[in-house]
């Protein structure tokens, strides 16, 4: 018991230290290797250990006499034990902060690069050294005004490097070999402190410089279509036997014989009518046709925009059209072929107010060829002529600014654009007669009903990496 007490009293007052004042605080670790070393010590002396815990309230000396048994305040002791701090978890800072990281083992520093937009590396070291609450032990910029001398503890080294992270780039249809060009990309702020600053630096750039300020809209673009065809018409029945036949052959007119026929040549009803009254034969087939027509053409692109940037969501096919360049006195002219943009064109420029608002700016245009404007003859080198038309286009746009609050779209309908054709054919006169006019002509009518509408979804993105690849 006397090495046990002279052990912890060894790891109490220090030792051989000659000032127990500098000995440290003994841990818990401390007061297990004393008790280890009391009893192997004791062992080696001979002492019997059946005394600790026994039911005897005294041993003997080594002269015969009886001492009393050392009280030991074993609950001082475990609390004292209990209450060190034991060796935790060393935290791995490249797990923490990246594996694009110096770290310095000795002072336990690090160093790790931010980019930041070309540009704006200059307000970001302006921002941190005003706002963020931190000791600032140099903020050079490049490399002028490098700090000098060992960083303190508790201080950050804030190192601007504009323009840093740079590309070199080369145009891909340049032939033959071109030296490429080095494009500046981005600024780096080399930042240098310890585990504890880094991470408050690291939060602060979350929350005032690069929170996440991208928002993430997905449109569905619906085109509804829907045609109705009416068409009719009447025909011969051959090449030889005439619509009417007169019954006197030697009158002036003996027979009337006409085709206007519908457009479509299959898929048709056909009836085949004949009728003679008084001696006057009519025999004709009658075509005709009725069809609807109902289309749905649905797109859902996305894409994710920054703040205040404009996202362009365009579907469009290019049509050639005949440009006229000149014309001169005689008429003649000349021209060339360009290209016009036909289809669905989106425009969104959102913006974030609050934290979870959005202000969207959205522009929209609809626009197909309805018709032909104007038809040319064109003659080439040969002296062969063609026909050439230029289309006709119309347009339909939406402009409006809206506010929407999480969860909320937007959805614009109206593009709505009706086009009626009708083209008859008939007999002059005869085919303006009531009732029986309709025997004597054709008629082909389409009516075209097109309804766009767009769903427009914005959703801001969260979080931001600040440990990206190069």
């Amino acid at each position: 018991m006397r090495a046990i007490e002279e052990a912890m009293a060894t790891a109490q007052d220090g030792g051989d230290l000659e000032d127990p004042a500098e000995a440290p605080v003994p841990t818990g670790t401390d007061y297990a290797k004393a008790l280890e070393e009391a009893y192997l010590s004791g062992a080696e002396d001979g002492v019997a250990d059946e005394s600790i815990g026994s039911d005897s309230d005294a041993v003997l000396d080594s002269d015969g006499s009886q001492d009393p048994l050392p009280e030991i305040d074993l609950d001082d002791l475990l609390l004292g034990a209990s209450s060190q701090e034991g060796d935790g978890p060393v935290l791995n800072p490249y797990e923490e902060f990246g594996e694009r990281i110096v770290w310095y083992r000795d002072s336990g520093l690090i160093m790790k690069p931010f980019t930041f937009p070309l540009g704006a590396g200059e307000r970001v070291q302006a921002l941190i050294q005003t706002h963020s609450g931190l000791s600032i032990h140099g903020a050079p910029v490049d490399n002028a005004n490098m700090p000098a001398g060992a960083q303190p503890p508790g201080s950050v080294v804030l190192h601007l490097l504009n323009g840093q992270g740079a590309e070199t780039f080369t145009p891909p249809r340049t032939p033959g070999v071109v030296k490429p060009r080095l494009v500046p990309l981005f600024d780096w702020l080399v930042v240098t402190a310890a585990p504890a600053e880094m991470r408050q630096i690291q939060r602060f750039i979350r929350a005032f410089i690069s929170s996440a300020r991208q928002i993430q809209v997905e449109a569905k673009i619906v085109e509804l279509t829907t045609t109705k065809t009416s068409d009719y018409g009447i025909r011969p029945v051959d090449g030889v036997t005439p619509i009417f036949g007169l019954p006197n052959a030697g009158s002036l007119i003996h027979s009337v014989d006409f085709s206007f026929g519908n457009t479509v040549d299959i898929g048709e009803a056909i009836f085949g009518v004949s009728a003679v009254f008084d001696g006057v034969q009519f025999n004709a087939l009658l075509e005709m046709i009725s069809t609807d027509e109902s289309a749905s053409i649905i797109s859902q692109p996305k894409v994710a925009v920054r703040e205040g940037a404009r996202a362009e969501l365009i579907e469009v096919q290019q049509e050639p059209v005949m440009k006229l360049n000149a014309i001169n006195a005689n008429g003649q002219f000349t021209w060339t072929i360009a290209f016009r943009d036909v289809g669905v064109q989106l425009y969104v420029v959102p913006r974030i107010i609050g934290s979870n608002t959005l202000i969207l700016d959205v522009d929209t245009e609809v626009s197909q060829i309805t018709g032909t404007a104007a038809t040319f003859i064109v003659t080439d080198s040969s002296g062969s002529s063609s026909t050439v038309g230029i289309p006709e286009v119309a347009k339909r746009r939406a402009n409006t600014t809206v506010r929407l609050d999480a969860g909320q779209g937007l959805v614009i309908g109206g593009l709505i654009s009706e086009r009626t054709l009708q083209r008859e054919k008939k007999v002059p006169l005869l085919g303006d007669m009531p009732l029986l006019g309709s025997i004597f002509k054709s008629r082909y009518q389409v009516q075209e009903r097109t309804d766009v509408l767009f769903f427009i979804y914005p959703r801001i993105l969260q979080g931001i990496d600040l440990n990206p690849e190069f």
